[in-house]
């Protein structure tokens, strides 16, 4: 009896792990019907206008960006996030020209640029992340009947505002086409993570007159930064004056 009890855990666990494998596979390989992307549209639609949670200001960004570079640097000798690049960086050409030419304003504006690429690292959301595991499950018709958190962030305001979010998310959702793959007779049976971080991007068109002192002291002091959003052909320029939370949902399995 026992034995038999034993084997059907296994059993179990073993077919677990497939089923895991299998989910994953269908959003790798994009086998999954466009309602799922409808999907994920609408629950980012729900987390939009988040709030500064607590533990994500500019200076725990800051203490956070640091640290993972020290680490990193401490276990490839590369400070970045990924591998060292093969093209030198402006800031180590300009590093090469002052071992060169020994001038103090080349050490001047390689400092700069450092702090400039730092500044756009933290802008972009480069510091400390919220992540919650969310589980869902909805019937064939796409109504919500379960939603849970597999995985905690650590901020209990951010996961009540992510669970909060779900259900009006799904509400406003057509119900999936009929036979779409993904979903199963009996439903539909979702994993996501959901990422936070806070933002200090603004684009360009919103900045008002008021906001022409802070320009022109951003360009005096050479710290006047920002980035291109090819998807929308949109400037967004560095504010540190108006954070904003930015959510992202992304789907992990579909089962």
């Amino acid at each position: 009896m026992l034995a038999e009890q034993e084997r059907a855990r296994v059993g179990g666990r073993v077919q677990g792990f497939i089923d895991d494998e299998q989910a994953h596979l269908r959003v790798a390989n994009g086998q999954i019907d466009p309602y799922f992307s409808t999907l994920r549209k609408a629950l980012e639609k729900a987390l939009e206008d988040a709030p500064v949670f607590s533990g994500t200001s500019l200076l725990g960004n800051s203490k956070t960006s640091w640290a993972a570079q020290a680490e990193q640097f401490g276990a490839t000798g590369n400070p970045g996030s990924g591998p060292a690049p093969r093209a030198p960086t402006p800031a180590e050409q300009l590093q090469a020209l002052q071992r060169q030419h020994g001038d103090k304003w080349m050490e001047y504006l390689r400092g700069r640029v450092q702090a400039v690429g730092e500044m756009q690292k933290l802008a972009g959301g480069g510091g400390n992340k919220l992540v919650v595991t969310l589980e869902l499950r909805q019937g064939a018709d796409g109504s919500l009947r379960e939603a849970k958190l597999v995985s905690r962030s650590g901020n209990p305001q951010y996961d009540t505002y992510v669970m909060n979010a779900v259900p009006s998310a799904l509400a406003k959702l057509p119900p999936p086409p009929d036979q779409a793959r993904g979903v199963r007779p009996d439903g539909i049976h979702t994993l996501w993570s959901v990422e936070g971080r806070v933002i200090y991007l603004r684009k360009l068109k919103d900045l008002k007159t008021d906001d022409a002192a802070y320009l022109a002291a951003a360009f005096a002091a050479g710290l006047l930064a920002g980035r291109f959003e090819e998807t929308t052909g949109e400037l967004e320029v560095i504010d540190f004056r108006n954070p904003r939370f930015e959510c992202q949902p992304r789907l992990l399995r579909v089962y």
